[in-house]
């Protein structure tokens, strides 16, 4: 597991991610043009690229097929409509002067008559608001019999929305992939560089998860740089922003990513998602040692509730087990009648515990995160 490549690992391996490419690979092999939807901030892009080529190849039968990338932005200075450019692009000089804009046949026709795009996938990338819509309206033009015709791939940042059709297929990467996928993958890479424990990966998975949404690529250098026992992941946060392959990621003004967050100085919502992860990991871990402490310690809790009323959330309480955090550190302060402690523990490391569970119980009650050290306080028993 240690020499992994975790963007191939990503796209052949996680279910969200790995959907998309089958998706993708299985609507070229139906003769389809494929519009995929994918995020500004999309991880791994040019293995994303990479593995849908490779799954079309593995599953087609012709090995000949190329896919064929065009950056329009950068390509295509002139703004020619994209059938025109598509014969500039491919075409030899004869077929780019014998196509007619008044001549009866369409572009895609004479296209596909020439077998300019034969064996070929065009992976047409670079697109906007503006020229996304001209390529697909290109795109439903062209009826191939068989994929090794020419099919387009059409590489769309953000939410698109058109008529499917079944030569004309939409595939979403917002609506496959999923912070589980991230969490998914970050367990597999922590078993591969972490030799703590199953909890302590947990929750490193999770923080990093809810941290970086579906960006994977920023989630698993995150997990490389920081040590989650010693700092905050806000201290990762900022090598990351600072490394030049990161400096276009989060660049849209309107972006929840995580590195426009930090960027932008947004610490109350960077907080948010880390306490938010606290909540999922720690708070089941805290339940977990109150219910052992309560065991443990179960006639003397009993005796303190029997010689004082203890009400909580508006009712009495009766049962040890329902005692908490701040009811065990209230009855071993307080003294009953005869002088003593109502709930007395003779292990001093023990009560000092039960008063530190109960202050980071406090914090994430109260939308408040734990610290470094709290965490690695919390997590040293495991």
């Amino acid at each position: 597991m240690f020499n992994i490549s975790w963007d191939e690992f990503w796209w052949t391996n996680i279910t969200g991610p790995n959907v998309v490419v089958t998706t993708v690979a299985m609507h070229l092999l139906e003769c389809a043009n494929v519009v995929l939807s994918v995020p500004s901030d999309l991880p791994w892009r040019h293995s994303m690229r990479s593995s849908i080529h490779s799954e079309f190849k593995y599953r087609s039968m012709f090995q000949d097929i190329i896919i064929e990338p065009i950056d329009v932005a950068d390509e295509n200075p002139d703004h020619l409509e994209p059938g025109r450019f598509i014969l500039q692009r491919f075409g030899d000089e004869a077929a780019q002067r014998g196509f007619r804009d008044k001549s009866k046949m369409t572009i895609q026709d004479y296209i596909s008559q020439k077998e300019i795009l034969k064996n070929r996938i065009v992976w047409v990338k670079g697109l906007s608001g503006q020229t996304a819509p001209q390529w697909i309206n290109l795109c439903r033009g062209f009826t191939p019999k068989n994929y090794n015709e020419g099919l387009f791939v059409l590489e769309v940042p953000g939410d698109v929305r058109f008529r499917e059709s079944s030569r004309m297929r939409l595939v979403s990467y917002n609506k496959c992939v999923t912070s589980y996928d991230v969490r998914l993958l970050n367990s597999f890479i922590l078993d591969s560089i972490d030799k703590r424990s199953n909890v302590w990966k947990n929750y490193i998975a999770t923080v990093a998860a809810v941290l970086c949404d579906t960006d994977a690529e920023v989630s698993e250098c995150l997990l490389q740089n920081v040590s989650f026992a010693e700092e905050s992941p806000v201290e990762g946060l900022r090598r990351i922003a600072e490394q030049p392959e990161f400096a276009r990621r989060g660049q849209e003004s309107h972006s929840g990513h995580i590195l426009q967050l930090y960027r932008k100085g947004n610490l109350p919502e960077i907080e948010r998602r880390i306490w938010s992860a606290q909540v999922q990991t720690l708070f089941p871990i805290i339940e977990m040692e109150r219910i052992e402490i309560i065991k443990r310690n179960f006639a003397a809790i009993k005796k303190a509730l029997e010689q004082e009323v203890i009400v909580q959330y508006n009712e009495e309480i009766t049962n040890p087990y329902d005692v908490e955090l701040g009811t065990l550190c209230h009855l071993m302060s307080k003294r009953g009648s005869d002088g003593h402690y109502l709930l007395y523990i003779p292990d001093e490391a023990l009560r000092d515990r039960i008063r530190f569970l109960h202050e980071c119980r406090n914090l994430l009650a109260h939308a408040e995160c734990c610290s470094p050290y709290q965490v690695a306080e919390l997590l040293k028993n495991y």
